[in-house]
């Protein structure tokens, strides 16, 4: 153990090193270092993009994606939270306890203090980092906000629970940096205020790396006249409010580019947009009740929505967008997993990686820019306490643990929409990826939302929150 130990801490050692003296090297400064702009949307379908042929109007999005590359096979976690840690921690959800479900409002824990997050890495390599939007991962103690887990500054809300808008009086959890704050107006309309007021203030000089995270479109539900008139062709009332907040959203991310042009930082900044899962469609939980609030997301041929492990839960709209690095109408076919954008991002800015933690993530910049093939051959989709996916080259494998037990294999590469399940033809390649599956299950941290659930609910609250199928 302690020849373990030393070797870690001279690699660690080595990597501080190289990272000196990259800093030494003339012209190694920031602008050799890219300013990094994540914008995050929530649940946001894979066909309601326009790059995707939806007829919904995106042309910001429609610009950076012809610009620079879409990445048609990039896997988040099935749920915000699990997204929002793995992204910051390069590391899946399932090593930290965060691998069921979301943070709710009445949840007690959060990100693991012990996981250091991207904002800390780019922090210790002279970035100044923000966070705009909703951050999901722990608002009852101190320790878990955003101002203590790397980033400088923080604007927008901790738990999550506000509506497209705030009204006056309403009770929210907004905050600017660690003080609680009244706000009003449309929630999109602030966040993309905010983080273009960021950039204005911003000195180019200095690498920028800024989280923007939206509640569009999932929260839609109280969209303006106006936003809701430019579709007045769509005749159902919800997809008419979630078109109208996905158009929004775009027009949010609209003004953050605006805002880069102006400042003089576009040209030096690698921009990725993803959705944190998959859109919102109808699901049933395990009791039988309605999983999704206002499913009105449209996730093309993907099977299922938010929530699951089929591709429609987890396959997520992304792009990614850097003049003059990533060739314009790059498409990316490989596998790439969010874990992914953590390891690339550290590369791209020489900031070391957790030399106590080991990553999952791979560095995917030449598979983004090069064209190259990537090198990650698996990817860990989820697991928890009743089911988990796993996809290995091709091959994607689910499964529900819970009674009735159930396998399912599919051919992603021929069979995107996953109708034909091949368990019964290949019992060999099932129970490959299976020993794969379980040997990630063994790793697993005790699940921190059924722990909380298991110390203080009662079995109503049980029932009311019970575990989603797949």
């Amino acid at each position: 153990m302690r020849i373990i130990r030393s070797a870690a801490s001279r690699c660690h050692r080595g990597l501080a090193l190289a990272s000196l003296l990259l800093a030494m090297v003339p012209g190694a400064g920031a602008a050799d270092r890219p300013h990094v702009v994540v914008v995050l949307a929530d649940d946001l379908g894979w066909r309601d993009v326009g790059f995707h042929g939806s007829p919904l109007r995106t042309p910001t999005l429609d610009r950076l994606a012809a610009g620079g590359a879409m990445l048609n096979a990039f896997y988040v976690q099935p749920y915000s939270s699990q997204t929002r840690a793995a992204l910051l921690t390069g590391r899946y959800p399932m090593r930290y306890g965060l691998q069921t479900l979301s943070l709710t409002r009445a949840s007690t824990y959060g990100l693991p203090v012990e996981e250091r997050t991207l904002a800390q890495a780019l922090k210790d390599r002279g970035y100044r980092t923000t966070f705009v939007g909703e951050w999901l991962l722990g608002h009852a103690k101190p320790e878990f906000w955003p101002t203590r887990r790397g980033f400088d500054s923080f604007y927008g809300s901790l738990a999550g629970t506000e509506e497209s808008s705030l009204r006056k009086g309403a009770k929210t959890d907004w905050r600017r940096g660690e003080r609680a704050i009244a706000e009003t107006g449309d929630v999109t309309a602030l966040l993309a205020k905010e983080a273009t007021a960021q950039i204005q203030r911003h000195d180019p000089a200095t690498p920028l790396f800024m989280v923007v995270s939206f509640n569009a479109p999932a929260r839609h539900g109280d969209m303006s006249r106006a936003a809701l008139d430019a579709y007045a062709d769509i005749p159902d009332d919800t997809r008419r409010s979630y078109a109208a907040a996905v158009t929004g959203l775009d027009a949010a991310v609209g003004q953050i580019v605006a805002a880069l042009e102006a400042r003089k930082m576009f040209e030096n900044t690698l921009i990725v947009f993803h959705s944190d899962n998959g859109g919102a469609v109808p699901l049933k939980s395990a009791t039988g009740d309605a999983d999704v609030r206002n499913p009105a997301a449209d996730n093309g041929n993907f099977r299922e929505g938010r929530g699951s492990l089929h591709e429609g839960g987890v396959r997520a709209v992304a792009l990614a967008h850097w003049p003059g690095r990533i060739p314009p109408r790059t498409v990316v076919p490989d596998a790439l997993h969010v874990t992914d954008l953590h390891a690339t991002v550290l590369a791209l800015a020489g900031a070391a990686p957790d030399a106590e933690r080991a990553s999952d993530g791979v560095d995917v910049w030449q598979v983004i820019a090069a064209r190259a093939r990537s090198p990650r051959k698996e990817l860990l989709l989820n697991v928890d306490d009743f089911h988990g996916a796993i996809r290995i080259g091709e091959w994607k494998l689910i499964v529900h643990a819970a009674l009735p037990a159930k396998l399912a294999l599919f051919d992603i590469a021929n069979d995107p929409q996953e109708a034909d399940n091949q368990a019964a033809t290949y019992p060999d390649r099932v129970k490959e990826l299976l020993d794969r599956l379980n040997a990630h299950a063994y790793d697993m941290a005790p699940s921190l939302y059924l722990e909380a659930l298991a110390t203080s609910a009662s079995p109503a609250v049980w029932h009311r929150n019970p575990p989603r199928r797949f």
